[in-house]
């Protein structure tokens, strides 16, 4: 019996050990069918991030007495928690393989699903507020310390010659799921919105829980080009071997960067220094008004979740349509040209949102819905893509940490701030020709103003900057 145990035991941790520590692509079949099973994680992945946030969270929020303003600074949590990042880069520098990393953080997503059962709870509306920000802040901190591990996990599986093609296919695909899964979540909220919304509540939690297997079972079914230890062979080292080459690694090895060094060195680099003003300034526009304009659309214009959902379906339909159509244009022409064109378009999203009010509610939010699906189509690629551009290889995952924590800090302040200035603007009851003007208006507004100083950004000081052809990402390991 004992021997039975201790054989199952060895057999499963022999298992683990070739799905999360020995599994090297050794084709382009291999790459391709990693790259597909990212597609369908990163599906899953993003329909969690939009059941877990928008408008959703703001429904549940509100329903346990949240305000409008702690809403959006709650929403933006997800900034703050980045910085959990910077006091693990020194760990997150030694680690030889990234897929356990990312396949255990990735499951504590779990916690948004429990968010949607505390109206179950029978305590009071302030216990259940305090609940869900310790449970949304908990799942955040998991997700940002896995993200730049699993950002250059598949960088390193996608040629730098296709990036543009690929990671706007993976969008078409992951809009047209998460769409659909938002429309029928949509439908099934105002179903319970007048019977028992709780019922809805548990339904969308559930749903999050298969989404987030899913997305994990997905992650360990990829390939990981990151190898560990090599022997003169070029052959990657295990169990004992791998010990032994660690034990003479730790006796012949030079101290550590520390994190202070590590920003200083990246700092030094005008490139990443070019990088991250540009990161900063989207999220200066992203969180002086985003956080805010869900509870908006909820609250002051009175919209229902079935016309939001629809609206967003079929105009993510129109944005499933053009994203591979711009992939392919970003190849060509280079991803900070077609960045600098979706963001302006994006800059006109907030622009509409800025002219929104609740006697024009409905065909402003069909325009804005125009302007989103078209800036959103690129923009997250665009980025994403320029970072990779301009970063060092070797020091991608680092600088990809340092980017998303300190700007993710940045933009919880901003949200912070956004949120008081909210509150002093609904105070103050603003009206202009007799016609008030909410203060989420004025937000949008400023953003706006924030996106055109960045697309003159993008064109001055990245544009002209000469990228480096990247020919090991995507390629076998010999």
């Amino acid at each position: 019996m004992l021997k039975n145990i201790m054989f199952k035991n060895r057999y499963f941790l022999a298992q683990m050990r070739r799905i999360f520590f020995m599994a090297l692509p050794e084709s382009k079949k291999d790459f391709k069918k990693s790259r597909i099973q990212y597609t369908i994680s990163d599906s899953a992945v993003q329909t969690i991030v939009q059941l877990s946030g928008g408008t959703f969270l703001a429904t549940i929020m509100a329903f346990c007495g949240i305000s409008a303003a702690n809403i959006g600074i709650i929403t933006s949590l997800v900034s703050f928690a980045a910085l959990s990042q910077i006091f693990l880069l020194k760990y997150l520098k030694r680690i030889k393989k990234y897929k356990l990393l990312v396949c255990f953080t990735a499951l504590h997503r779990i916690l948004f699903a429990l968010i949607y059962f505390i109206p179950l709870l029978s305590i009071s509306n302030t216990q259940k507020a305090i609940l869900i920000v310790i449970l949304y802040f908990l799942g955040q901190i998991f997700v940002q310390i896995g993200n730049p591990a699993s950002q250059d996990w598949i960088a390193s599986l996608v040629p730098s010659r296709l990036r543009g093609k690929y990671f706007s296919i993976k969008d078409s695909i992951a809009v047209f799921v998460v769409s659909s899964t938002m429309l029928l979540a949509g439908i099934i909220l105002d179903y319970f919105k007048e019977r028992n919304i709780i019922t809805g509540f548990v339904i969308i939690g559930i749903l999050i829980f298969i989404l987030v297997l899913i997305n994990v079972i997905s992650l360990s079914m990829m390939k990981e080009p990151k190898t560990s230890y090599m022997n003169l062979d070029g052959k990657e080292m295990h169990g004992r071997l791998a010990k032994r080459a660690r034990e003479i690694e730790k006796i012949g090895k030079v101290k550590d960067t520390g994190i202070l060094l590590e920003i200083k060195e990246a700092f030094l680099d005008p490139r990443f220094r070019k990088v991250f003003i540009l990161q900063c300034l989207f999220t200066l526009s992203f969180y002086i008004s985003v956080p805010f304009n869900a509870s908006y659309q909820i609250v002051e214009l009175s919209l229902p979740f079935t016309f939001i959902m629809f609206t967003s379906f079929i105009f993510n339909l129109y944005r499933i349509f053009i994203t591979p159509k711009l992939g392919r244009l970003a190849d060509k022409h280079g991803m900070a040209k077609l960045l600098r064109y979706t963001l302006f378009a994006l800059g006109l999203y907030y622009l509409s949102m800025a002219f929104t009010m609740p006697g024009n509610a409905y065909p402003m939010q069909i325009i804005s819905s125009i302007f989103a699906s078209t800036g959103w189509a690129f923009v997250g690629i665009g980025i994403f893509g320029v970072q990779l551009d301009f970063f060092k290889h070797e020091k991608r995952m680092v600088w990809l940490t340092l980017t998303s924590s300190i700007a993710g800090v940045f933009g919880f302040v901003i949200s912070v701030i956004s949120g008081n200035v909210l509150n002093y603007l609904q105070k103050a009851s603003l009206s202009l020709w007799n016609v008030r003007i909410y203060a989420q208006q004025v937000l949008n507004l400023f953003a706006f103003i924030v996106i055109l100083i960045t697309v003159l950004y993008i064109k001055v000081f990245i544009e002209s900057e000469k990228i480096a052809s990247n020919h090991r990402d995507g390629k076998i390991t010999k």
